[in-house]
């Protein structure tokens, strides 16, 4: 890969992860070490996980040095873990990833490439060139789908798969924006992209790869429910009401 004149923190959300996070650690930092960056680090952030989570990542940061584990803050759920992670990166970039890696780390280099002219860039599973393997199941698609058409009804949001967990931000950018978010589920991305779309951020997407364990912790039905309550509350918090 070529050199990148740029640091980057990685924030990595964790909720009971023990069972992926020791490998998709290993192959983060491979590719982190592959980039050539000035300097990077990983803050694997703790969602009050019960299992063995917690330990594997110290144990592991005990030997690399540019990882750290931190505890989520402010709140229950992926959105306040988000939060905590980026308010305490101190690089350049900010990239957000999930814990399972389904986003291919290799269109990294050109979403930080990309980020000399653009504030955020957005991984998208849906624009041309995107490739999701394999293929989400009818149910999971079809709760998707209304989780887009309620963002595109209820806000003026116009990114085509805003809850798509592979994002990356100028970190100063970032952090003045998610320091007001109130938003600590699964729907904190859309008070997020609203409060960078109001101060005028530039937003741009890219077709991403998507490799989608079948042990998701999405609860289709019940998290559905909850996040298009959510969707309407970040709308309100953005500012986006009247």
């Amino acid at each position: 890969m070529s050199s990148l004149p740029m640091s980057l923190s990685v924030v990595v959300p964790c909720f009971d992860e023990e069972r992926r996070i020791g490998t998709s650690l290993a192959l983060l930092c491979a590719t982190l070490e592959r980039m050539g960056l000035d300097a990077w680090e990983v803050l694997v952030v703790n969602d009050a996980s019960i299992d063995g989570t917690a330990s594997i990542v110290e144990t592991f940061a005990a030997a690399h040095p540019q990882v750290r584990l931190e505890v989520a803050s402010g709140g229950k759920g992926k959105g306040a873990a988000v939060r905590t992670g980026v308010m305490l990166a101190r690089c350049d970039a900010v990239l957000v990833v999930d814990a399972d890696l389904a986003g291919d780390l290799g269109v990294v280099p050109q979403m930080c490439h990309r980020l000399a002219t653009a504030d955020a860039i957005i991984g998208s599973r849906l624009l041309p060139g995107a490739i999701v393997e394999p293929a989400r199941s009818v149910g999971r698609r079809g709760a998707a789908l209304i989780f887009r058409t309620a963002v595109r009804l209820m806000t003026p949001l116009r990114v085509s798969d805003p809850q798509c967990g592979f994002k990356l931000f100028r970190r100063d950018l970032v952090q003045t924006h998610i320091a007001q978010t109130q938003t600590s589920g699964y729907a904190y991305e859309i008070e997020l992209l609203l409060r960078l779309t109001n101060a005028g951020a530039v937003i741009e997407e890219i077709p991403v790869t998507w490799r989608e364990g079948r042990d998701s912790k999405v609860r289709v039905v019940r998290d559905g429910l909850g996040m298009l309550a959510e969707v309407w509350s970040a709308r309100r918090r953005a500012g986006q009401a009247g």
